[in-house]
């Protein structure tokens, strides 16, 4: 087992391929999934690595309820594509500044919605377009202690930066005399948040390096975020617009252990708690709501196990399995398999190829704004798909 010894730092970025082979919205609008945290424990004094990650994503909506104004949307087709290709990022820096004492810092885009309908299906009244970022920038150190010969224990604490962004555009019905003569005005909600909400990291690892063992277990806080921006009704009316949202909290356990020389198992659960987040509102500068759509969500669980080989000095290669519970709403349960390789350029860069395909089960939702003026119900389902997911790192170690 004297082999064993070396994989914690010939195969971390085995595991980090391994975690990151995951659905983009992996948790709801969690971009992050498992394991994205392994820069910390990077071996290396002074660690960079640059990560893009491409989703092809493959769901339609199909209208099961629609109506306007107490009548039923006619017109436009009762399908459509929602999901348009997706990418996001993460740029991570990791510094050892002492012996006992490491530092990572992190900027990438932790959520992400993106939903782009045909202007003219039968949903239009409700949503033709929907996209959500953040943008997000953290901080997290590791204090270790040897609590034995060869065992460690890391104290760690951190924190977090938040913006988002939040744009929806839908159709606004009007209606002119004659009663069946009527017009679509495109209306168009755009707010994002001046200041960044705050939050904070704490958690701990158990780590026994000679035969390639960690535990860590993280706790991100809950972040609330203040947006202000318009609502537009071409050709009929603008006004301001705020909201105020409260992203949920969470709790992240990863574990690998060496299973033989050359060999690592890793195993991750991530818990986010989307329950606390069952609407969305947005009012006018009077206190009136002019958005109101029920969320219901129910707390996110995804589970990850993988499996990582050094094949010689410059290879290894990792696969995944990860299950994640949906959320309710679009976000059904997904089941994704994903297979990586990690190849050694030279003595400082790796680069990470890694690819995953994902099977989201069907579902169904309501995309009804309970503040509509002009009573404008959306309910809607999509049937079962597979989703692609390509990424890629570029890592730098001195």
């Amino acid at each position: 087992m004297g082999t064993l010894k070396v994989l914690a730092a010939n195969l971390m970025i085995g595991g980090t391929v391994l975690c990151c082979l995951s659905p983009a919205y992996a948790g709801g609008w969690d971009t992050l999934g498992v394991g994205s945290n392994e820069l910390l424990f990077d071996d290396s004094r002074f660690a960079f690595e640059a990560t893009t990650k491409a989703v092809d994503r493959n769901v339609d909506y199909e209208v099961t309820n629609a109506e306007v104004a107490g009548r039923p949307v006619v017109g436009g087709p009762v399908k459509s594509r929602a999901t348009p290709n997706i990418w996001n990022y993460q740029f991570a820096a990791k510094l050892r500044l002492t012996d006992q004492l490491d530092c990572m810092a992190r900027t990438n885009d932790p959520y992400q919605i993106e939903e782009d309908l045909n202007q003219e299906w039968q949903g239009r009244f409700s949503l033709t377009r929907t996209s959500a970022a953040g943008r997000g920038f953290n901080g997290t150190c590791a204090y270790k202690f040897q609590v034995r010969d060869g065992h460690y224990v890391r104290a760690i604490a951190g924190a977090n930066l938040l913006y988002l962004r939040y744009r929806t555009d839908n159709l606004s019905y009007g209606a002119f005399i004659p009663p069946s003569t009527y017009v679509d005005f495109p209306t168009r909600l755009d707010v994002s948040s001046n200041d960044p909400g705050f939050g904070w990291r704490v958690g701990a690892s158990y780590e026994i390096p000679q035969y390639a063992i960690r535990a860590s277990l993280i706790y991100d806080s809950a972040i609330d975020v203040d947006l202000a921006g318009g609502t537009e009704v071409t050709g009929v009316t603008s006004f301001d617009s705020f909201a105020s949202v409260t992203m949920p909290q969470s709790l992240e356990f990863n574990l690998q252990t060496g299973i033989a020389p050359d060999w690592l198992a890793t195993f991750g659960v991530k818990w986010v708690d989307w329950s606390k987040l069952q609407d969305l509102t947005v009012q006018n500068p009077a206190g009136s709501t002019v958005v109101n759509r029920f969320l219901g969500y129910d707390d996110g669980w995804t589970v990850r196990a993988g499996l990582a080989h050094k094949v010689n000095d410059w290879l290894k290669l990792g696969s995944t399995i990860q299950w994640d519970r949906g959320i309710g709403r679009s976000y059904s349960d997904t089941y994704s398999f994903g297979v990586g390789t990690a190849i050694q350029l030279d003595r400082h860069a790796e680069l990470t190829i890694g690819t995953a395909a994902t099977y989201k089960a069907s579902g169904t939702g309501d995309l009804t704004n309970l503040a509509s003026t002009s009573g404008a119900t959306t309910q809607y389902k999509y049937g079962d798909s597979w989703n692609y997911t390509l990424q890629t790192k570029l890592k730098f170690s001195f």
